[in-house]
């Protein structure tokens, strides 16, 4: 298991980043394509630099909003992007995390209905042909994909995983927003085996909030980070804050399993 934190929103350079995960002692920052920074930092060139002077690894984390099963035209657009900076991050970046976006929602008397859920055939088969395109792309540049859960996971989306487990698929496991849909991903992995090549661990309550530091919530992280572990992966402790991660930083580290 490798420990690392997210891009912080608070910093302007990357160079600000590693200095901080170095104090912390961690193994890795998770970049994020949604901040300029982080694509200036690819463009110019010099991320691999900073990398080896830090002696810190790197993960890409794509656009939240990309959806992998819309439309050729939107997904081609996002493909495009991918090939630009995986090439960019090829031999500096370990890993991409995407996004298994819900979809596009219609809500009817104050009920939400999902257009994939509708349409989960054609849906499918999009997701499953653009999501191997995606691999071959990280693969390509030394890349491992993995698929993030979101914070809100309808109930076609469990005909999904089994979908993408089986196209041989790996996943990213966010304890928070599986919190907040009432642990949809746990109770799936529990049957499937799930395996999961990356952990974002943070902080839940209520159903309503996530990404909290360490102790702040209900959540036992004891379990996930036994989970993480078993599966050697990537373990982003996904708080939002450096005064956060100062604090849950040693709090993940003492936690026995």
């Amino acid at each position: 298991m490798k420990l690392g934190m997210p891009q912080l929103f608070e910093f302007d350079t990357v160079e600000e980043n590693l200095a901080l995960a170095k104090s912390l002692n961690l193994d890795f920052i998770e970049l994020n394509l949604n901040f300029s920074y982080c694509r200036e930092a690819l463009e110019g060139g010099k991320l691999a630099a900073l990398l080896e002077q830090y002696g810190i690894e790197a993960t890409l984390h794509f656009y939240d909003e990309a959806d992998f099963a819309s439309y050729d035209e939107v997904v081609d657009a996002y493909l495009s992007l991918l090939k630009r900076y995986a090439r960019l991050g090829k031999g500096c970046i370990r890993q991409l995390n995407v996004h298994l976006n819900p979809g596009p929602v219609v809500t009817i008397s104050g009920v939400k209905n999902y257009i994939y859920d509708k349409e989960y055939d054609s849906y499918i088969v999009r997701l499953i042909s653009n999501l191997k395109k995606t691999k071959e792309i990280c693969e390509s540049n030394s890349m491992n994909l993995v698929i993030e859960n979101v914070d809100i996971t309808p109930e076609y989306l469990k005909k999904t995983y089994v979908a993408l487990k089986e196209s041989g698929f790996h996943f990213c496991y966010d304890i928070g927003h599986d919190h907040l849909s009432n642990d949809v991903v746990w109770n799936l992995q529990q049957d499937l085996d799930l395996p999961f090549d990356e952990f974002h661990i943070h902080d839940a309550k209520q159903r309503t909030k996530c990404h909290l530091c360490l102790g702040d919530g209900e959540l036992d992280i004891r379990r996930f980070k036994e989970l993480a572990v078993r599966n050697n992966a990537y373990v982003v402790l996904e708080v939002k804050q450096s005064k956060d991660l100062r604090r849950s930083v040693p709090l993940f580290n003492a936690i026995e399993i």
